[in-house]
């Protein structure tokens, strides 16, 4: 029987690089039997390699189209199938899937079981998980990091003010899996740790590859700065408060988060901070302990415990530490230097148009601002074209 591999994530392990490996490495996995499709479905923000956003993404004009998603659906299996056709094993990856997890929504996985109850394919859900402090952070982190699109509260939203409305299932990693489980069976799910020194090879991308039944070469491509950029600490309080300026738009907000980005490259002590004291990671750990134990004994062979609770930074994070001063500053600077850039970009562009309008014998007045000047010039041809149009309307 064929096989579908879907890997859910979860968010912030790698899987932007897995994706964008997968993508670049589809004629090697072609040749093994594998296809990695693009379904040529295409959302805002999201990467074609994201290839599975199909059972998670919205369709909206001013409410969602339910019914058209239940079509897209429907065509995007039809796709795969005909993947299947050629190839006995189809990848598909999505780390939104688990967070639908998360929010207990099981309509992902009818869809699967819909379409395994045909007998075409068999599936294999394949999951890395990270500690779950960490995972906390990192989903906080990407919050305040996207802000794109619609504002949405969680933008804006203090790091203390999102712990308080901490879900369990947020933390259930072992409840979360046993809902999927419902659907796919236990022998169907593939749990890996995300943790370095638990790699297969000792890379994510052998990892992976170990998890669909194959092995890392040489022949495979790996691409450089694939995975998602984070700020530092410091830099995401910067952009926490910078989002709930009025009048950010899209294209200002990746202005922002691009010169963020830049200075987070900068040296920082951002590595001595944690955003949970360790007195905290340890009481959240200690709520998981159980579910945790579970999937060590039910998903982990041979492994003792599935996270390293090593607490590896010197003191909690606030928002008054010492080095939040200089990132301000460094933030101030890097946006002033945008500008500026950009302003002598414009200057020079307007000069070489200025030149190109002398080249036509089209002089400019010295005593004239530029505005003036171009008003009066582009004045020129709109009234002749429009003294045309009337002659023939009066015909």
């Amino acid at each position: 029987m064929k096989t579908l591999y879907l890997h859910i994530g979860t968010p912030k392990t790698a899987s932007t690089a897995i994706q964008s490996f997968c993508g670049a490495n589809q004629e090697i996995l072609n040749s093994h039997g594998y296809d990695y499709p693009d379904l040529g479905v295409r959302y805002p923000y999201i990467r074609w390699q994201r290839n599975a956003h199909f059972l998670v993404g919205d369709l909206r004009g001013k409410e969602r189209d339910l019914e058209k998603e239940e079509q897209l659906v429907a065509e995007c299996f039809q796709k795969i199938y005909q993947s299947f056709q050629k190839y006995d094993n189809v990848v598909l990856s999505e780390e939104r899937i688990w967070l639908e997890g998360i929010k207990s929504k099981e309509k992902i996985w009818k869809w699967i079981d819909r379409e395994l109850k045909k007998g075409i394919f068999s599936v294999k859900v394949i999951v890395y998980l990270r500690r779950q402090d960490e995972f906390i952070y990192s989903r906080w982190n990407q919050q305040i990091k996207a802000a794109v699109g619609l504002f949405s509260p969680n933008y804006v939203r203090k790091w203390e003010e999102m712990l308080e409305d901490l879900s369990v299932p947020s933390i259930d990693y072992y409840g979360i899996l046993k809902r999927i489980e419902k659907y796919v069976g236990k022998e169907n799910i593939i749990v890996r740790q995300f943790d370095r020194k638990k790699f297969v090879g000792g890379t994510i991308y052998a990892d992976f590859l170990n998890a669909v039944g194959l092995a890392y070469s040489d022949d495979y491509t790996i691409e450089q700065d694939t995975e998602n950029i984070s700020l530092t600490k410091n830099n995401l309080e910067i952009k926490r408060i910078v989002n709930g300026l009025p009048g950010l738009n899209e294209t200002s907000n990746k202005i922002l988060r691009n010169c963020l980005y830049k200075c987070s490259e900068l040296p920082s002590d951002d590595k001595k901070y944690n955003m949970f004291s360790e007195q905290e990671m340890r009481e959240l750990l200690a709520r998981c302990e159980e579910g945790n134990n579970k999937i060590v004994e039910e998903y982990l062979d041979g492994e003792k415990k599935l996270f390293d609770d090593t607490y590896k930074a010197e003191e909690k994070w606030t928002p008054d530490n010492p080095g939040m001063m200089t990132d301000v500053i460094r933030f101030s600077g890097s946006l002033a230097i945008y500008l500026l850039k950009e302003h002598e970009e414009l200057k020079h562009q307007l000069a070489e148009l200025k030149s190109q309008l002398k080249e036509h014998d089209l002089v400019i007045d010295s005593g004239e601002d530029d505005t003036g000047f171009l008003n009066k010039k582009l004045k020129q041809p709109l009234t002749k074209v429009g003294k045309k149009v009337k002659n023939v309307l009066m015909k």
